[in-house]
């Protein structure tokens, strides 16, 4: 921080994908931690004693189990694995959809840690009776950095075990589904700092990806907008001030999930531009060595509202072979079958943006409000045609920018506990003084033309 800007230097990348063991999907997270403790070096190294805080923000839902001492019992299952592709169905059988949302006030989806922790007690017993601990990833860099356990906030949030409401772990629908209640460590809010490593303070921020993203939305006090980050899932919401939990938020299917500064983000998680990864790498083991301004250009040059395809369908949950997939999702709703790369990438282009438009509709009847602006951040930000199709099919502008905005929110955390800065409010101002050089704005075209596509994907999709 300096001139009243924020800037960012990156100090170090590494490859953090499932590792297929079998046919189970694991994390190495030790492969992981030690890249880094790799990385905290290196930044040492550059900063010196310049280098004074470090946060840690991950993706949620994934957890370890501990012995008593404090080791783990089992590598981390990876939330893409296949074990709990039926374990709603025993859940629900215990306790309805209704009495777990109205208590945990989140999205349904079957790599919840709710379905993990019952597939970890009926798969593997040993490990389910032995674990002393829970700890989500996060928090478990956190312990193995600071040698303390304490659960995130934003992470809990994630889990189905959490109830926003009471803001303390929802042992109700524990103990209703069969689980055991005594695994959960105390909690730790965003925004403080839980202890230190090799100097520097280790601070909690926004430990879900998503909150720290969200932190970093340049919007002013009382603007009405809403955000869409983009990445491999993709979250679009709203900032409120408490929880909203009823049924029509339930059939819609939003979460709301657990922000800093003791906000509530009302989002809808979906994939996002994971498929279009998949491709990517798909295709690169075939010798095309895409970029992605390749991939952009291939879009663009492909016949719009030709082939309609739902990012969200269970056919593209799993890595490997998306192309055929997304045929074979296109056969099997009377479509004709892309064979191209460039109308395979349009599918899912288009398809995104339209599910974009889906779920602004569903936010604004969920809040009321009609939002005058969306604003794209993450690393989807880049995405220059996505952006302009996502412009087209809300019929409204689209701001994109910071692309950076989960390492930024999480340095907002960290300024916020070391008292840097006095608010949320003066973190976003920073943002957008800093970052306005990333933002681009996209006005709608082709409105009606769109307008009609969003129908035909609604109706071709089910969600008429």
């Amino acid at each position: 921080l300096e001139g009243g800007r924020i800037s960012l230097k990156e100090i170090f990348r590494f490859w953090n994908g499932p590792v297929d063991v079998r046919g189970t999907l694991y994390w190495d997270l030790l492969y992981i931690f030690r890249n880094l403790k790799g990385g905290i070096e290196l930044a040492k190294k550059e900063y010196g004693r310049d280098l004074v805080s470090l946060g840690i923000d991950t993706w949620g839902e994934d957890f370890a189990l501990l012995d008593e001492s404090g080791k783990m019992l089992g590598n981390v299952v990876h939330y893409r694995d296949r074990r709990t592709a039926e374990m709603y169905e025993e859940i629900f059988s215990c306790m309805s959809m209704d009495e777990i949302f109205s208590q945990t006030g989140i999205q349904f989806k079957d790599y919840r840690s709710l379905c993990q922790l019952k597939a970890i007690s009926q798969n593997n017993p040993y490990e389910y009776r032995s674990a002393k601990h829970l700890l989500f990833v996060s928090d478990l860099f956190n312990y193995w950095l600071t040698g303390k356990m304490a659960t995130n906030r934003t992470i809990a949030g994630t889990s189905q075990f959490y109830n926003p409401l009471l803001k303390g772990w929802a042992y109700e629908v524990l103990k209703r589904v069969g689980l055991r209640t005594d695994l959960f460590a105390d909690f730790a809010d965003p925004c403080t700092v839980l202890g230190s490593y090799r100097e520097l303070s280790v601070v909690n921020v926004g430990a879900h990806d998503t909150a720290s993203a969200v932190a970093a939305v340049p919007v002013s006090t009382g603007a009405r907008s809403a955000f869409i980050s983009a990445g491999s899932w993709t979250s679009i919401g709203s900032e409120l001030n408490k929880p909203v939990i009823n049924k029509n938020v339930r059939v819609a299917e939003f979460t709301n999930g657990v922000g800093i500064c003791d906000k509530t983000q009302l989002l809808k998680v979906m994939t996002g531009l994971w498929i279009i990864q998949e491709l990517r790498k798909e295709w690169r083991d075939q010798g095309y060595n895409y970029s992605w301004s390749d991939l952009d250009n291939l879009a663009s040059s492909a016949q719009l509202h030709r082939f309609f395809i739902d990012p969200t369908h269970k056919i593209f949950k799993s890595p490997g072979n998306m192309a055929s997939r997304i045929q074979n999702f296109c056969e099997g709703t009377g479509q004709e079958c892309p064979e191209d790369h460039g109308s395979i990438l349009l599918a899912v282009t288009e398809g995104l943006a339209l599910l974009y438009a889906d779920a602004v509709s569903l936010l604004e009847s969920l809040t009321d409000e009609k939002f005058d602006m969306i604003r794209i951040i993450g690393g989807g930000s880049k995405n220059v045609v996505l952006n302009q199709f996502a412009a087209n099919a809300l019929g409204r502008v689209v701001v994109s920018g910071p692309v950076e905005a989960t390492a930024i929110g999480n340095a907002l955390s960290q300024m916020l506990a070391l008292g840097d800065i006095e608010s949320l409010e003066e973190g976003r101002e920073l943002v957008r003084k800093s970052f306005s050089y990333e933002s681009r704005v996209y006005s709608p075209r082709d409105i009606e033309e769109w307008g009609a596509a969003l129908e035909k994907w609604r109706v071709l999709t089910g969600r008429v």
